[in-house]
């Protein structure tokens, strides 16, 4: 059974992307498409998945790769295929759970919207992005999906795209994430080259990550320290812009203008930890030099604590969420810092389960209702994301078990104490905002139950393994703190700034942007524009982009309208309001296709 899952892993992982062409195909083709089958698909596709991910961890033993040749230019070659290992396994096994229970979820929630068709079809192409990302054997392959992730994401963030605040707020999610996928692009062609340039053994410039080893070490060799360490932290700021960490986490923020099941899938467990894999893949790089291990453990615990504090101070329950998302994920920056990389991947287990629920749990902003039994368990999992029940404890202690340095013991207890303080005021704040009422869904009753219980079968799973320690103390005193603040009735009072926030982000940023921005006005103005072989370069720059703007775009824009309208009116006359007709057509066209593909495929296999 293990091996026929093994052999077949690719189809299931390829299920979502072909469920969401049938979902945009059937409604291009005005095709009719039951929602039920819709539904039906998308949770059968997230179960498959786990299903064989959960089998192949269990019972894998060495590496898998399936290996296929993609773009060949002379000796340069870019395979594209699977890779599949325990660390792939059980992220992706982590993936499937919380999809299929936040579209489970989204039967229920979304069941009034319009065009929900298009959410459940996006879903299932983002599982299918992640996914590969995650089996990717090369960094090629995972850029490719990496920027596909991001696509989706944006594409799912301005779902309603009408509404100009989530239109905007998506924009700028996706503009952010530019920076990230610049930075990753650039370190993955560097790194090529010098493997191309420097390296006879061709099989290295595809940078497959079962190379990496000799990789990194062949770049160290023939590159210089400087140049080194720029690469790696080219890596370093794609992780950190994905993975949402300082300066960088506000696009998090952003993302919360997002419906609910997207919170929870994109921006708690699943898009955000994709920087958090990519630099445990690249560990074998960031080894090599103590420097880059500081700087990713200093970024971490520094994320840690300002998102800690900025989610003590706000008052929007998704947006004090998203704080503690990157807040977390900072702690697992800490975690690879120290080379605790179990911990790490522990505690992103457990912020997966955690986090997921506690999105899907928050009382209804239009209604500002919630019910008994929701309230209830959204303090279970507060408790649990404060370090103080099931899973939570073990992920927070195991990684305090590894801190040597006293600065970073005590900055980690004073998370620790914050985390607390924030999950207990916001647990605080919701039960004054909202009324408590008796509701019940069965649906999504069952799609937080599948989150708990992974929650529980980690923290059995954990619990021989730690000791309760200093961390669970300080979690108690920011429980404590809070609670106390709020019989004195002064929790409100932790809404504004502090001054040194206040300063840094209104005052010294904004100070060092405009710096940049004069330098650079008085190098264009005064130095660029008066040196003569630069001017008459630009010049002709201009003329020659304004030639092929006038020879090339226009025309290929008007040749395209002209197109457009020729099409149409042959369109017009095959439209003739007839169901079966469109079918005819799309069965037509199908059918075409598929006999193209056989042949296509007949004559390579031959």
């Amino acid at each position: 059974m293990t091996n026929l899952i093994l052999d077949n892993i690719s189809l299931i992982l390829l299920l979502p992307l072909w469920i969401f062409l049938i979902i945009m195909c059937g409604r291009f083709f005005s095709v009719y498409v039951n929602k039920v089958i819709i539904y039906f698909l998308t949770l059968l596709s997230s179960f498959l998945g786990a299903g064989a991910c959960a089998l192949a961890l269990f019972n894998i033993k060495d590496p898998i790769d399936w290996i296929y040749p993609f773009i060949q230019i002379n000796k340069f070659s870019i395979s594209f295929g699977l890779q599949i290992d325990k660390l792939s396994l059980g992220i992706a096994l982590i993936l499937f759970i919380v999809s299929f229970s936040v579209q489970l979820f989204s039967v229920s929630y979304m069941r009034n919207e319009k065009k929900n068709y298009r959410f459940f079809a996006l879903l299932n192409l983002f599982n299918f992005s992640m996914a590969f990302l995650l089996f990717s054997p090369n960094l090629f392959q995972l850029y490719v999906f990496w920027e596909l992730v991001s696509i989706v994401s944006y594409l799912l963030i301005g779902f309603d795209y009408k509404n100009e605040i989530k239109s905007q707020a998506s924009k700028r999610v996706f503009i952010i994430n530019r920076v990230g996928d610049t930075a990753l692009i650039s370190a993955i062609i560097l790194t090529s080259y010098y493997m191309f340039e420097y390296v006879g053994n061709y099989s290295f410039i595809t940078l497959s990550f079962q190379d990496l080893n000799v990789i990194s070490t062949l770049l160290m060799a023939y590159s210089s320290t400087p140049v080194f360490l720029i690469i790696c932290g080219l890596f370093i700021i794609a992780a950190m812009v994905k993975s949402a960490q300082f300066p960088f986490y506000t696009w998090l923020q952003d993302a919360m203008e997002a419906k609910t099941p997207v919170s929870a899938l994109l921006h708690s467990a699943t898009m955000v930890v994709a920087g958090v894999y990519l630099t445990i893949r690249l560990i074998p790089f960031f080894t090599l030099n103590a420097i880059l291990m500081k700087v990713i453990l200093v970024i971490g615990i520094l994320t840690a604590l300002i998102c800690s504090v900025l989610a003590s101070i706000e008052t929007h329950p998704k947006k004090i969420l998203a704080y503690s998302t990157s807040a977390n994920l900072g702690l697992m920056f800490l975690a690879i810092g120290t080379e605790n990389i179990i911990a790490a991947l522990i505690l992103l287990i457990a912020h997966a389960f955690i986090k997921s629920t506690l999105f899907l749990l928050l009382p209804n902003e239009k209604t500002q209702v919630i019910g008994y039994s929701r309230f209830l368990l959204f303090c279970i999992n507060a408790l649990c994301l404060a370090g103080i029940l099931f899973s939570g404890i073990g992920a927070k202690e195991l990684i305090f078990s590894n801190l040597t340095n006293q600065t970073l013991i005590l900055l980690y207890l004073l998370v620790s104490f914050v985390t607390a303080f924030y999950i207990t005021r916001l647990d605080l704040l919701i039960y004054k905002n909202n009324e408590l009422t008796q509701t019940f869904n069965i649906i999504k009753v069952f799609s937080f139950g599948i989150l708990l219980c992974g929650n529980l079968a980690l923290y059995l799973v954990l619990r021989k393994h730690y000791t309760i320690a200093e961390p669970y103390a300080a979690a108690i005193g920011g429980l404590c703190l809070a609670i106390l603040l709020y019989k004195h009735n002064a929790l409100e009072k932790f809404n504004k700034t502090p001054r040194i926030l206040e300063k840094l982000f209104n005052k010294f940023i904004p100070k060092i942007y405009e710096v940049c921005a004069d330098g650079m006005n008085y190098t264009d103005n005064k130095i660029l524009s008066n040196y003569k072989p630069i001017s008459g370069i630009s010049k002709s720059f201009v003329k020659i982009t304004n030639w092929i703007e006038i020879n090339v775009f226009n025309k290929t824009v008007n040749f395209v309208g002209n197109a457009s309208k020729w099409l149409s009116k042959r369109d017009m006359q095959l439209q003739s309001g007839n169901v079966q007709t469109y079918n005819a057509y799309a069965f037509i066209i199908v059918t075409v296709i598929t006999a193209l593909v056989i042949i296509g495929y007949t004559i390579i296999l031959n």
